[in-house]
């Protein structure tokens, strides 16, 4: 009797230790279970290491700012994820927002074989199956999970916080996009459905420039794009917020050329409306005069991307009709 007592205890400590090395590495960093979306209401709002204001100061989120909200750690404090950082912020001022889109920057997966699903919750078909180490950008949450996408946009879905680290932007420039393991085309979702291998595709676009200037124009989109729903700040030139000319200003920095953060309009050659092209800066003048007042980068069908104005951010708006069709001054090409 005590013999099998004492096998009954050794597979139950089997089993718990089994368990315990399952459970993912982030999770025992970080306790991550779920996410929701919020966003600071505050001018400047201190990350700090722990949940209390004598702890070290990991950034300062600028207000308007969209983060991860991790759970509510008690005593008016949050561990919120943003920008690579994970930390606490005072609970007073961030605000919950519904689901949906958010720069949220970049993370790193682990997890032996991790899946990206298409939708949020296991019950849904693996859209790819990507290997340790492999960094991804955090687009969006909804129930709960991370809205994802490879580097390069060729997969995209939804993936567990638990199994995505944060990362600054800076340790994923130059990596390359990652591709699905081999296990992935035949693996298969917890509710038993096939996964699926198809991947984003990427449309080309019908605009001619020269091979290296139509390269640098997608290269600067992208990279602009990075950058949707970080705040304006007057002044600002960097992805803690920009102005209109810093936005543009730090954009082709990233490619390789030099503007500065005024006076913009001086550079390149002029471009009529009718001919306008990926990466060209297009110009308007707020006071219906031809004064420049707001710069911004067309990105084609129609449309731009720009640091809006005070109280707004980093957004795609229409140049096709409305306001800044009827306030359009100029646009001049950069790239050649």
């Amino acid at each position: 009797m005590k013999k099998t007592r004492s096998v009954a205890m050794l597979l139950c400590l089997v089993t718990i230790l089994t368990l315990f090395m399952s459970i993912p590495v982030f999770a025992d960093e970080n306790g991550v279970d779920r996410v929701t979306l919020g966003k600071v209401t505050a001018n400047a709002l201190n990350l700090r290491q722990e949940k209390n204001t004598t702890s070290k100061v990991l950034t300062v989120i600028p207000e308007g700012t969209k983060i991860a909200i991790a759970e509510n750690a008690g005593d008016g404090w949050s561990k919120v994820l943003i920008g690579g950082y994970v930390g606490y912020v005072s609970s007073k001022y961030i605000t919950t927002l519904e689901d949906g889109d958010a720069n949220l920057s970049y993370g790193k997966l682990v997890g032996e074989v991790v899946y990206v699903r298409q939708g949020p919750g296991t019950s849904y078909p693996i859209e790819a199956a990507l290997v340790e180490g492999s960094y991804m950008k955090i687009t969006g949450i909804e129930k709960g999970w991370f809205k994802v996408e490879t580097l390069g946009g060729k997969y995209e879905g939804y993936m567990h916080p638990n199994y995505i680290l944060p990362v600054k932007r800076t340790e994923v420039e130059g990596e390359p996009e990652p591709e699905k393991t081999s296990s992935s085309s035949s693996s298969s979702s917890s509710s038993g459905k096939s996964s699926s291998g198809s991947g984003k595709k990427t449309s080309s676009s019908s605009n001619k420039q020269s091979s290296s200037g139509a390269t640098k124009a997608d290269k600067l989109i992208s990279i602009a794009k990075d950058y949707l729903g970080v705040p304006y700040v007057w002044g600002g030139a960097s992805p803690k917020g920009f102005d209109c000319g810093g936005f543009t200003k730090y954009c082709y920095n990233k490619i390789g050329i030099k503007l500065p953060h005024t006076g913009q309009y001086n550079y390149g050659t002029k471009v009529k409306f009718s001919n306008l092209k990926k990466g060209d800066l297009v110009f308007f003048s707020s006071s219906g005069s031809r004064s420049i007042s707001h710069v911004g980068i067309y990105i084609s069908g129609g449309k731009f991307i720009h640091a809006s104005s005070p109280g707004d951010d980093v957004k795609i708006d229409t140049l096709a009709s409305g306001y800044y069709y009827s306030h359009f001054v100029t646009a001049r090409r950069i790239l050649k």
